[in-house]
């Protein structure tokens, strides 16, 4: 037991039980040089946690970003410690559905950055990623790609598959993490968001899907 618990409890036994009250105990405790260096520590733990945060957020992590510009994207794959990047195009229905569900996981997993590209904007990555057919997710972790989604083939080749079948197939290669505990059984737009971000995420503004729903070969 720590010493300091163990004498203001052996005072207070000596001075009978009715001693010291509650408040008086804490207040005994509250000179304990060891709580007062514990405080420190969490203290100095909530500043970097905070400062921490702030940083991702002003890049845009705990939301969806549509990224304009090739350089841009070329720098977050090779800079964010865990990225998404969705390579899509604004005319295409599966992107569209892909956004959607992109746009409802970032919010939750503040740790990666997600965020899309229109492949006529960025021929050099289109290329080096040898992007053939849309929708087309990277998965990358400390500038490596380590996993890719092509099309819908692995959700049956359907558009009806849920953003919880996303997230966890997404889970697998480690670029985000699942929710644990009770959190677990809650559908993913129900569960609280542990961060808020600066702005919210972009709307999309036109719901109407264009373009038949099927995977978009660019080879053809």
């Amino acid at each position: 037991m720590d010493h300091k618990i163990q004498e203001t409890a052996k005072r207070a036994l000596e001075q009978g039980d009715d001693a010291l009250s509650d408040d008086e105990l804490l207040a005994e405790l509250e000179n304990d040089p060891e709580l007062e260096r514990l405080r420190e520590v969490r203290l100095n733990q909530l500043k970097s946690e905070i400062d921490h945060v702030r940083t991702l957020r002003a890049r845009g992590h705990g939301e969806y970003s549509e990224i304009q510009k090739e350089e841009d994207m070329v720098n977050l794959v090779g800079k964010e410690g865990k990225a998404i990047a969705h390579f899509g195009h604004p005319q295409f229905a599966r992107c569209k559905i892909l956004d959607s569900h992109l746009r409802t996981l970032a919010p939750h997993h503040f740790e990666t950055r997600f965020a899309s590209i229109n492949v006529e904007k960025c021929p050099f990555l289109v290329k080096k990623f040898q992007v053939r057919v849309l929708p087309c997710l990277l998965a990358v972790i400390d500038g490596r790609v380590v996993d890719r989604l092509v099309g819908f083939e692995e959700f049956g080749n359907s558009d009806k598959f849920s953003t919880e079948a996303l997230e966890k197939r997404l889970a697998k290669c480690g670029v985000i993490q699942l929710p644990k505990g009770e959190l677990a059984d809650i559908p993913v737009a129900q569960r609280p968001v542990a961060y808020q971000t600066s702005q919210e995420a972009s709307s999309d503004t036109h719901s109407h899907m264009v373009g038949n729903s099927s995977d978009v070969d660019l080879d053809n």
